[in-house]
């Protein structure tokens, strides 16, 4: 069996690997040698073990076609490249902050010859498949206000970022099969009585996809508040993603809508099963969005994948072209088209 099956299939799921769960955590992705990395007096051990599942992981595999995404998405992490630092203001926003958390944070974008270390990121600790970084820049948490030590590694250049509009309420209403509008907020506020500020609708939307209820929006009447909250509940579905989010294959395994495992078997909360299987939708959303896209042009330096975006440096000349595809949206086979944005990330 390849490394990239393994990779997949290595997470907890069968038994027999519980006891090689830590193992497997330390174990780097471009590093893979159980013959030399695992303790002899475990080796036989994990053998026999390995052995005796992999008819049924293989035979999982040609049930799933999870794995091409997995391949695509390996292609894509290691089309990112190390971003170039602006090193003066680097070490001034490195002198005035006293938070310990976000001083580690600025200091994991330390240049070497002006640029960082290579983002490494874990792709398997998070339930719904949302990246953590494990190595390298810590773009992750890396506070707005410091995006500023990001540079163009071009004499004229800069950074974007491309990112998805309003992803998971559209992916909720693709799910649901509703007939939404252009803008999802604006289909809402066409069906309340009342005038609503968008941030208030937005609010109230994501509060919905994780499962809050009317009496946690503040700024609005219990009134207004419940009719907003039962106009929502009203235009998605949530019962029918319930109802896909608790389904279990032949292997035990709860899945999201393009195959990927979501590992919460054990989990029954009706708002975390439909959130895990939304956000875990999404993030495949736009892992194949950006893996398309490093494809389709030459004409961006991708950088890092922050949750529905990737950060590129893009030259100036070749901006408006990339303007046209970003702009085109992205079509999915399956869930139809999602519209995109370009803008400056480092402003």
């Amino acid at each position: 069996m390849n490394k990239e099956l393994f990779e997949l299939y290595k997470i907890d799921y069968l038994e027999g690997f519980k006891n090689y769960l830590v193992f497997f955590k330390e174990v780097g992705e471009d590093d893979f040698d159980i013959e030399e990395t695992l303790p002899i007096s475990k080796l036989e051990e994990f053998r026999g073990c390995f052995k005796e599942n992999t008819d049924l992981l293989e035979e999982y595999d040609k049930k799933s076609s999870y794995k091409e995404k997995v391949l695509e998405y390996n292609s894509l992490f290691l089309s990112l490249k190390k971003c170039c630092i602006d090193l003066l203001v680097f070490k001034a926003f490195k002198e005035i902050e006293k938070n310990e958390s976000i001083l580690n944070t600025l200091k994991s974008f330390k240049p070497y010859k002006k640029f960082t270390e290579n983002i490494l990121y874990n792709k398997y600790n998070n339930v719904s498949g949302r990246l953590v970084v494990k190595e390298g820049p810590k773009i992750l948490t890396l506070p707005t206000r410091y995006r500023s030590i990001l540079k163009s590694r071009f004499e004229e250049g800069g950074i974007y970022s491309i990112d998805f509009s309003a992803l998971e309420p559209r992916i909720t209403a693709k799910l649901s099969e509703t007939k939404s509008g252009s803008d999802i907020y604006e289909d809402i506020l066409d069906l309340l009585s009342y005038d609503a500020d968008r941030s208030v609708i937005k609010k109230a939307v994501i509060s919905s996809i994780y499962g809050a209820n009317y009496t946690s929006l503040e700024n609005l009447s219990i009134n207004k508040s419940k009719e907003l909250f039962d106009i929502i509940n009203s235009y998605f579905d949530f019962d029918k993603i319930l109802k896909m989010s608790k389904n279990i294959d032949d292997f035990g395994i709860r899945r999201n809508y393009f195959g990927r495992p979501i590992w919460n078997i054990e989990e029954t909360r009706e708002n975390i099963l439909i959130n895990n299987y939304i956000q875990s939708t999404a993030v495949d959303v736009s892992l194949l969005y950006f893996s398309e896209l490093v494809k389709i042009t030459e004409k961006i330096v991708p950088m890092f994948v922050l949750h529905d975006a990737l950060i590129v440096d893009i030259e100036d000349k070749n901006f408006e072209d990339v303007c046209e595809i970003v702009n085109n949206g992205y079509m999915n086979d399956k869930l139809g088209h999602f519209p995109l944005k370009i803008e400056k990330f480092n402003i």
